[in-house]
């Protein structure tokens, strides 16, 4: 299948784009590329204390015009990955006007990954997600557990989402501080940043993009187990809060 032209931000170098990166292949490499011919000036990609084998990959990543390589000695989670990424851009970056998070694992479209920062820029003030479509084809753990998530963050959080669990964000650079400060180290803390919008008057819009598994999703580090009860867990908690806060009125 050829691969979809990325197109090119309407004001390049206006987002900075974000990975969070564990043992990636050359797939990463390829992305980069892309994103830098289709606006992104500056890419933060975070070594989430990949292995020695990865070392080629984040060598060359290192080389490329434009990318900035962070580094976790040891594997911390991919929330905490995004964290030390978020922290370099308050810090480092202080003319862009977006972040856009993006997998590494090939999952994300460079086209995709440029529209949803186009949405973003023609209305700043809400978080961007790319919404993939879970349609037959899609492996089974993954459109039983978004459609399961979606229907508790629905009840939780009162908001409803096609894709809950989407890596691809873009939201404001001025949000960074607020979402610095939310708890969470692994995968639970993209859920907890959905969550939070809500309390932080921050919309929640959804654009639509292509949904990418490959070899049946096996680059993905998500425990089914483990981080599914993560997830679960801050749902209820938020729940158990709400439930108090509605008793005391």
């Amino acid at each position: 299948m050829k691969k979809p032209q990325a197109g090119r931000l309407p004001r390049p170098g206006a987002v900075v784009a974000l990975i969070p990166a564990f043992k990636p292949d050359r797939l990463l490499l390829e992305l980069v590329r892309d994103l830098r011919d289709g606006g992104f000036r500056s890419i933060i990609v975070v070594d989430d204390g990949s292995p020695p084998e990865s070392a080629p990959v984040f060598d060359e990543l290192a080389a490329l015009p434009g990318c900035h390589l962070l580094r976790h000695e040891v594997n911390r989670g991919k929330g905490r990955a995004l964290k030390t990424g978020l922290a370099h851009i308050l810090e480092r970056c202080p003319a862009v006007e977006g972040v856009v998070t993006v997998d590494a694992d090939g999952q994300h479209r460079p086209a995709d990954v440029v529209r949803v920062a186009e949405s973003f820029l023609a209305a700043p003030g809400a978080l961007v997600i790319g919404s993939r479509q879970f349609a037959r084809d899609t492996p089974w753990r993954s459109r039983f557990g978004n459609q399961l998530t979606r229907r508790v963050f629905r009840w939780v959080a009162g908001v409803r989402l096609a894709d809950t669990q989407s890596g691809l964000r873009c939201f404001s650079r001025a949000l960074v501080p607020r979402l610095l400060a939310l708890p969470g180290e692994r995968y639970e803390y993209e859920m907890n940043v959905l969550a939070a919008c809500p309390s932080l008057s921050v919309p929640l819009r959804e654009v639509e993009i292509e949904s990418v598994y490959l070899e049946g999703n096996r680059s993905s580090h998500f425990n089914p187990v483990l981080d599914s009860v993560r997830i679960y867990a801050l749902l209820l908690r938020l729940a158990l809060s709400d439930l108090r806060t509605r008793r005391r009125r």
